[in-house]
C-alpha cells in the first residue's frame, strides 16, 4: 500500500485527513498523482474535491489489485 500512496499514511496519523488521487499518467501508463490534506474534520472536504477532479478529468483506468 504505502507504494502506492507515499506519505499520506504518515499526514493520516497526526489525525488530519489526507488521500492520494490519480490525475494522469506517464507515457509509459505510470500513474502520476496528488495528495490532498486538510485540517482535522474536513474529511468532506477531501472527499467533495476528489469527486469533482474525477469529474472533470475520470481515471481511465484501474490498476489490477
Amino acid at each position: 500500500f504505502s507504494q502506492y500512496s507515499g506519505f499520506t499514511a504518515f499526514y493520516n496519523g497526526t489525525g488530519a485527513p489526507s488521500m492520494s488521487v490519480p490525475l494522469h499518467s506517464t507515457s509509459a501508463g505510470l500513474p502520476i498523482g496528488i495528495q490532498m490534506s486538510a485540517d482535522w474534520g474536513q474529511d468532506a472536504l477531501l472527499l467533495k474535491l476528489a469527486a469533482q477532479l474525477e469529474g472533470a478529468a475520470p481515471w481511465p483506468r484501474r490498476a489490477p489489485l
